[in-house]
């Protein structure tokens, strides 16, 4: 049985470029140098991925759709 893959986004505006998601799961996240600040790498992803980078964002800003 395969893993239910959600869409998901980080919110621009309150993301302060601190790099914890891409450090966690660079397979999802990536920094953009010269925005300082993370770009979502697919579409969707499992809900455990997303869930896990939601829970060690420090201002909330990853959302899962």
């Amino acid at each position: 049985m395969e893993t239910p893959l959600h869409a998901y986004s980080v919110n621009p505006v309150c993301c302060n470029g601190c790099g914890a998601c891409a450090s966690m799961l660079p397979e999802l996240f990536a920094m953009d140098e010269v925005a300082e600040k993370p770009v979502v790498l697919l579409a969707e992803a499992p809900a455990a991925d997303i869930e896990r980078a939601m829970a060690f964002c420090p201002h909330d800003c990853i959302e899962m759709d």
